[in-house]
């Protein structure tokens, strides 16, 4: 999955990036979008502009700040260094996301973009 290309992320932040860490940065976010409006097809060319920015934004967020992807949230240490990590996505893409429509909150599901489920048609 890959909503923007290395070319793309360059123009826009001057950085070089590897297209794993686009994938990365495309999954996190794609998982943060409604489910009405998920799309498994999308490319560099048909995704829609809020989410390929977003995208853009969290991988420039991970890089910037060294964020590693871990499975569990707890305690991150680095020699003397000691955090609690909350989130390792970007507040800015889930404004952008949330700006344009694009925000999936989970709760409840009728009203946050859950998928409709037809019964008895």
């Amino acid at each position: 999955m890959h909503f923007f290309t290395i070319q793309e992320f360059k123009n826009k932040y001057n950085q070089d990036v590897a297209l794993w860490q686009i994938e990365m940065a495309c999954e996190m976010i794609y998982n943060q979008v409604g489910l009405k409006y998920r799309d498994p097809s999308w490319t560099e060319d048909t995704c829609p502009t809020p989410i390929k920015n977003a995208s853009m934004e969290q991988l420039r967020f991970i890089l910037e700040y060294d964020i590693p992807v871990l499975d569990n949230r707890g305690t991150i240490k680095a020699g003397a260094m000691e955090s609690n990590l909350i989130s390792d996505i970007s507040t800015l893409a889930l404004r952008i996301l949330g700006n344009n429509g694009y925000l999936y909150r989970g709760n409840p599901v009728n009203y946050n973009m859950g998928l409709n489920i037809p019964f008895g048609e």
